[in-house]
Parts: structure tokens; C-alpha cells; sequence
């Protein structure tokens, strides 16, 4: 991806993030210092701006805030308004996962780095039946130390935001937890005020996890509408954003991120807002095929959920679509070319077992 591209809409994340590091102490001159942005911008129509441009402005406000856990402030902070379209689907969405299931999908609308995010499954389901969401991704790197902790801090508290607002209240467990694998900082009073049951460091990783209820089972039945109105919004903004990736791979997003074992052809082209054959007919120019590509993704998830969950074969198999554990055995040995024994043993996952 070029870092220079303009592809970052001004009006949404950056204004966001100069609209709370205002409000925490930098003045307007400082923050835009070096960014190539002007205040005249502000109003203007359809301005990008760069990857670069916005590290340059997240490192002035980091310097000139001068705020331990600048990040933290900012994801409690920043206004939903400011993730567009996506942002309103909080308070209408039927639930977290579907809440999940929208962020991952169509926040490439406003951060188009993202993009590289969505390629893999990373949430999984832990032995205790809790959906567990890792919060660090190796596209991080490319950051340098200050951005890279702002960025992490930033996720977590959005994070937390979400998961606190869109899960499901009338779940018997409604605890949210945080874990997080570095030493509890000097600013830790600021973790003291997330949205979240607990706060862990010095954990084996970064992650959010909750009940496996409280995140999937729906609780907002007569906003259903409304929310569908917000994704076709969505899907259309996503058609018209400068995002370099394939139709293959927006077919493949969309798969997982509305993945459930009885997903067809006609849902995911209903939910692309395009006639079946017309999905069927780009694919094959890009040569390739559905059923090709809903294979890979329910091979992708199964195998994600055996290296990072405790939950039996079975179990695994039913969520992905197979009778029985038999079946996904086999499948597995076809696809990847080696056993779920193998696949499972490499990751120490028996480990986990109950």
C-alpha cells in the first residue's frame, strides 16, 4: 500500500483526533504543523488525506498534549460520529457480534490500512465459552514506539466502548475483561476508568473477551431495520472508496465476517446489494467461484478456532458447517495437508483442553 496515497477521509478519525487533542491542550498550529492539512480544509468536500499526513498529526498531538495514555483519552474520547456511517450502527446494531461483524468490514471506509486487518480470522471461542477478541495485529508494525502505543491504547478503549454498548445486557455473564501483555504503566488510573469488569497486565496477550451469550445472542429486535439501512449506506460508501483490493477479496470479507454454517450465494450477494450471477460472473473473471471461496474461508475459521480455542473437534465442526468431527478430520487433511492432531499439537493447544 502506498503511505502517501490520499485515501484517509479528512472529516472523519483525523478531525476526531484533532478535536480531542484540542480539547486536551494543543493548539490548532502545533497539531498541523508538517501535516500538509490547513484549517480551510476543515469544511471542504471529499479531502483525503495520507497515512503519513496522520501519523504526522498523531505524533504532534502526542507531543504537544503532553498526557500520559494520550491514546486511552482519545478512544474514550473521540465522538462515534466520527467513524461515519459505521459509527451509527452502536445503537442500532441487534447485537455485538453483528456490531463486530460491521466494524471489521467497513472500517476500511475510513482507515484504509485496515484492509490488511480483515484478511485472517483472529477472534476465537476460549474453553470457557468465552469469545475472546486479540487486540494487537502484526500490520502494527510498520509504527514507530509513541504511534505504535498510541494506536493500542486508542483500540483498546474503542474497544471496550463497543463491547460495552452493544452486548447483550440480559446475558447472564455481561463482564467484560481486558488483558493486556505489557507491565501496568504509571498512567494506569486512566485503564481504571475503561468501560470493562477488569483490566489484566502482564497477561499473555492483548485481548477483550466476554461471554459467548452476551456477544452473539441479539437484544435490539426493533432496530433491525434501521440497521439495515446503515449497511446498505455502508456497502455503497465501501464501493466508492479508493480502497486497492480485489472483488475476490470483498467477497471473501464478506463471507467471513457474516460467516454462519448455512451462508449461500444469495445472502452474500443480497448483503453486496448485486444480483447473484453478477457476483458469480466478477468472480469468474478473477477466476475463481463462490463455492471456491466459501470452502477456504470455513477451512480459514475452522482452523483459526483449532489453534486458538479449547473447544473440542465437535464443537469446532458444528460451528463451521460440518456433521461431524469425522468430516471436518477429513476436510481438513484435503485442505491443508496435514491432521487437526498436527495443527493442534504445533500450537500447544491440547493444553488448553478441559
Amino acid at each position: 500500500m502506498d503511505f502517501n496515497a490520499r485515501v484517509i477521509p479528512l472529516h472523519l478519525h483525523p478531525l476526531g483526533f484533532i478535536e480531542v487533542f484540542v480539547r486536551h491542550g494543543a493548539s490548532l498550529s502545533d497539531l498541523l504543523r508538517g501535516t500538509g492539512i490547513s484549517p480551510a480544509m476543515f469544511d471542504m468536500q471529499d479531502i483525503r488525506i495520507s497515512y503519513m499526513q496522520q501519523q504526522t498529526l498523531v505524533r504532534n498531538g502526542i507531543q504537544h498534549c503532553r498526557k500520559p495514555g494520550i491514546g486511552l483519552i482519545v478512544g474514550m474520547e473521540l465522538d462515534w460520529s466520527f467513524w461515519g456511517t459505521l459509527g451509527y450502527t452502536i445503537h442500532s446494531s441487534p447485537s455485538l457480534k453483528e456490531a463486530g461483524e460491521a466494524f471489521r468490514r467497513y472500517l476500511v471506509i475510513s482507515q484504509p490500512y485496515y484492509a490488511m486487518m480483515v484478511s485472517q480470522p483472529t477472534t476465537y471461542i476460549d474453553c470457557n465459552r468465552r469469545v475472546v477478541d486479540p487486540l494487537v495485529y502484526s500490520a502494527d508494525e510498520i509504527y514507530d514506539d509513541d504511534v505504535r502505543m498510541f494506536t493500542l491504547e486508542f483500540r483498546v478503549a474503542t474497544t471496550a466502548r463497543l463491547w460495552t454498548l452493544c452486548g447483550n445486557p440480559d446475558a447472564r455473564d455481561t463482564d467484560v475483561h481486558v488483558t493486556l501483555d505489557y507491565p501496568e504503566p504509571a498512567h494506569v488510573d486512566l485503564y481504571s476508568e475503561l468501560p470493562c469488569k477488569s483490566v489484566t497486565f502482564d497477561s499473555d496477550q492483548t485481548a477483550i473477551s466476554a461471554d459467548y451469550n452476551y456477544v452473539i445472542k441479539p437484544f435490539r429486535p426493533y432496530r433491525r431495520r434501521a440497521y439495515r439501512k446503515l449497511i446498505q449506506q455502508c456497502e455503497q460508501e465501501l464501493n466508492q472508496a479508493p480502497v486497492d483490493i480485489t472483488f475476490t477479496d470483498r467477497v471473501r470479507w464478506h463471507i467471513r465476517s457474516h460467516f454462519n454454517p448455512a451462508i449461500d450465494l444469495e445472502q452474500v450477494a443480497q448483503g453486496m446489494q448485486m444480483p447473484p450471477r453478477s457476483l458469480t460472473r466478477r468472480l469468474a473473471t478473477e477466476k475463481t467461484s463462490f463455492r471456491k471461496l466459501l470452502h477456504s474461508v470455513r477451512m480459514e475459521i475452522a482452523t483459526h478456532q483449532l489453534r486458538s480455542s479449547g473447544l473440542s473437534v465437535d464443537e469446532v465442526a458444528e460451528i463451521v458447517g460440518f456433521s461431524c468431527a469425522s468430516s471436518l478430520r477429513r476436510a481438513m487433511k484435503k485442505w491443508s495437508g496435514t491432521t487437526i492432531s498436527h495443527i493442534r499439537e504445533r500450537q500447544g493447544i491440547e493444553e488448553l483442553m478441559p
